[in-house]
């Protein structure tokens, strides 16, 4: 009864319940849109740092604190045995989806051919261990991260940022984009080659073709100190350059194959800075985090065990900051909502006072014309509330069609905008709860006052 009063006194007022209806849900409409890129903040930024980083990281104890500084003791030192350990266990095996070992050093490059020389901060990869990683999309939120261009059996090969290729200048050989070469060169590279492929024939031909596209790479001379502190060099190509995230970073960063990188600054031993473990179920992670410490600990391995976001904190302050934006939208809309329907419930009163009057003399009780103005108040915000959802459905659709993308203040590659609205049942439930109950909280204090109408003034109200 209560309610069929409520919706035909909506109904009666139509102009200004639509206005308040769509107000809700506009406000509504901007909280799911934003919550839904949050989401995809979320999972999307979190994947391509897995992508990169795997899970989980195993490292030899306090290497975090001191290692950088002293990459000779805090180094895993017979990463194979390590790795055969942990696949030999079932459990762990069934969940595990790539493990790598990684080496991370410094030193110093140099190009003979431009007399350039710059220091380095690299990285020895497995490439088809990373290729792979790359690949994976565990909660499918389709974000791709192109491959190395290194490859597994050519240990020669190598990959440099962008801002490294302009620092020694290599942006005319490897021909990138938007790149310019330093005008100081001391020396200028030769562009121009003698064709002569066409002398001769089958495999010499091939052998030719090859080292000609060696040519056209550029060799990089890296210095490095090894473990035992002595000077060591080695030669790479530069395949290609690729933009990373920092700018510091891409101006000294070198990608290199693992065998390589482990000749340079261990020598032969097989030793390891890092072993990355990648998982095939993402929800999984603390629980085989747990086991493959528990593992290390019962085998007396002097190893511990990371998450990506422990090493690396950058995903938790992005994610932190905005859920805090979205947290102040989210009260600013709100405020705005609560003005909304006070004033709406207020008008209501101020023109049915003669009808509050006229109620109270019928015998009804204060608190039926608290339950008559609240139903009402409810009903907007059910309305809206719904209006608010079917609009950021339609919105997201649109939007997620329209295969928009931006680049994380983490991230190198840009990732795809997907608004993940039904995809955060939890959060578009909160949201909706939200609106309903700031509805029924902002009409408390107009129909209380309402209730406390004197019912002889209330009557010969004009």
């Amino acid at each position: 009864m209560i309610w069929l009063i409520a919706l035909r006194n909506l109904l009666k007022n139509g102009r200004r319940s639509v206005i308040t209806i769509t107000s809700i849900g506009i406000g509504g409409l901007a909280m799911m849109l934003f919550g839904g890129f949050v989401t995809s903040i979320y999972f999307g930024v979190q994947t391509s740092m897995i992508q990169e980083q795997g899970q989980l990281q195993i490292y030899q104890k306090d290497y975090l604190k001191f290692g950088a500084a002293d990459p000779d003791n805090y180094a895993i030192d017979n990463y194979q045995a390590v790795t055969d350990l942990l696949l030999r266990d079932p459990v762990l095996k069934k969940e595990i989806s790539v493990i790598t070992p990684q080496i991370y050093l410094a030193g110093i490059a140099g190009v003979v051919t431009t007399d350039n020389s710059k220091t380095f901060q690299g990285r020895g990869i497995e490439p088809e261990a990373v290729d792979k990683m790359r690949q994976w999309d565990g909660w499918h939120v389709q974000v791709s991260t192109p491959p190395t261009g290194l490859q597994q059996n050519n240990r020669e090969g190598s990959v440099i940022g962008v801002g490294m290729a302009r620092l020694l200048g290599l942006c005319k050989p490897l021909e990138i984009p938007n790149c310019q070469d330093p005008p100081s060169l001391k020396k200028i590279i030769a562009d121009e080659g003698i064709d002569v492929s066409g002398l001769i024939d089958g495999e010499d031909k091939e052998q030719l073709n090859q080292q000609i596209d060696n040519e056209k790479s550029t060799q990089l001379n890296l210095l490095a100190a090894s473990a035992e502190g002595a000077p060591n060099i080695v030669s790479v190509y530069v395949k290609k350059a690729q933009t990373q995230a920092q700018r510091a970073l891409d101006n000294a960063f070198i990608m290199m194959h693992f065998e390589l990188a482990r000749e340079l600054l261990y020598g032969d031993q097989p030793r390891a800075t890092v072993l990355l473990v990648q998982l095939k179920d993402p929800n999984q992670a603390e629980r085989v985090k747990q086991l493959i410490q528990r593992k290390l600990n019962d085998a007396g391995m002097n190893q511990e065990v990371f998450h990506f976001n422990e090493v690396d904190p950058s995903f938790d302050r992005i994610f932190a900051m905005f859920s805090f934006i979205f947290g102040v939208v989210s009260l600013f809309l709100g405020i705005v909502i609560i003005f909304t329907i006070t004033n709406t419930i207020n008008l209501t009163v101020m023109e049915r006072v003669s009808e509050i009057g006229t109620i109270r003399a019928m015998g009804f009780r204060r608190s039926f014309i608290m339950r008559m103005f609240m139903s009402e108040s409810a009903l907007m915000g059910l309305f809206g509330t719904l209006t608010a959802l079917i609009l950021a459905l339609i919105a997201s659709t649109i939007i997620n069609n329209m295969k928009l993308n931006w680049t994380p203040p983490s991230n190198a590659t840009p990732i795809v905008i997907n608004l993940m609205v039904l995809e955060n049942p939890m959060l578009t439930l909160s949201i909706m709860a939200f609106l309903f109950s700031l509805s029924v909280l902002a009409a408390i204090w107009p129909t209380y006052k309402a209730s406390r109408m004197n019912m002889i003034s209330a009557i010969h109200h004009a």
